[in-house]
């Protein structure tokens, strides 16, 4: 299984994007199961103000795919679990962090 996590703040940084197409590819393919884990500042990012920006737009495509989505935090989109990113990495082969 791989964890793909994302950290960077999307107000800073782009990169977040390319966390979610790899999630979203990995699905896809199904070669291997994919989880995302939303850490520090991009999880900071996800709240009830920010529903209709388009870092949050890009979220919900996770769960077109039945991508199980964490975070460090509760955050206020129904489907993100809270969980601690030590726990999932240790269920994981792979972590990639954006």
């Amino acid at each position: 299984m791989i964890l793909i996590v994302l950290s960077t703040s999307p107000l800073k940084s782009g990169i977040y994007i390319q966390g979610i197409e790899a999630a979203l590819n990995v699905a896809e393919s199904e070669a291997e199961s994919v989880k995302v884990y939303l850490d520090s500042e991009f999880s900071l990012s996800v709240n009830c103000d920010t529903l209709g920006e388009e870092h949050l737009k890009r979220l919900i495509q996770l769960f077109l795919f039945d991508i199980e989505v964490y975070a460090d935090r509760v955050l206020c989109i129904e489907g993100i679990a809270k969980a601690s990113r030590k726990s999932l990495q240790e269920q994981c082969d792979k972590v990639v962090v954006f």
